[in-house]
């Protein structure tokens, strides 16, 4: 059936019909809710009392699910790590002044006996309720070598890649200032890695087995003040702080 044959009643019909749809839909669209539109102030700034719940919140939060977490894991790893933990305890201050003294000591006083030179006496006092205690030590302050070194070094020594004279020089005072270094922790790391070429020196050259020599176990302590600083007790530690970085 073409347009022509529809009758202007029909047309009519179909008019109102569609301008009652779009009359409802205006209707439906006017009767939903608009969206609710919060204040800016409350969004962009909360106040420090809300800030605090909810960090306090957040903080609850985290502990609950590291409880969970460690429930869930094995009893042995937990114990790993609970001792971890309680060896976090003890600072690397405290072990780096250790081991700083102990190697201190070591070659300090392989160095006094190659050295001549003024011999300062020292005496150590300490006052216990009566009557004075302590203990005397001397120290050589070296102004040369003495001369059995030399031959030491030209006898005993012959595979070392510097000569004898240089070697016993350079040993000599090196084991009196670098262990001092050592002990006031002033240029730690640069002491340690000059001890630890001694080391190195005598594993290489000198020791028969290295592997079961004392100097390996030196070598290894001397690694830790070299890679990771002389610790807090230090006066590279107050310079650091001193000069802000």
């Amino acid at each position: 059936m073409s347009l022509a044959e529809v009758s202007p009643t029909a047309l009519a019909s179909r008019a109102s019909g569609a301008a009652a749809m779009e009359r409802l839909a205006d209707r439906l669209i006017s009767m939903a809710p608009q969206p609710m539109e919060l204040p800016q102030t409350s969004i962009a700034r909360q106040s420090p009392a809300v800030a605090a719940g909810l960090a306090a919140s957040a903080a609850i939060a985290r502990r609950a699910d590291e409880r969970a977490r460690r429930s869930r894991r094995p009893i042995l790893t937990s114990v790993v790590d609970s001792f971890v933990a309680a060896c976090a305890f003890i600072p690397y201050s405290a072990v780096a002044l250790a081991l700083r003294l102990i190697m201190a000591k070591v070659f300090f006083l392989d160095g006094q006996t190659k050295v001549d030179g003024l011999w300062l006496p020292v005496r150590v006092a300490e006052l216990t309720k009566n009557y004075v205690t302590g203990f005397d030590f001397a120290v050589t302050l070296p102004t040369g070598v003495r001369p059995d070194v030399f031959s030491t070094f030209a006898t005993q020594y012959p595979l070392l890649p510097v000569p004898p004279t240089i070697a016993a020089y350079a040993v000599s005072f090196a084991e009196f200032i670098l262990p001092v270094m050592l002990v006031i922790g002033l240029g730690t790391r640069f002491a340690a890695l000059g001890l630890l070429v001694i080391t190195a020196m005598i594993l290489g050259f000198v020791a028969v087995d290295p592997l079961a020599s004392v100097q390996f176990y030196w070598a290894a302590l001397l690694v830790v003040l070299v890679t990771q600083g002389p610790g807090a007790v230090s006066l590279d530690h107050l310079v650091r702080r001193w000069k802000g970085y």
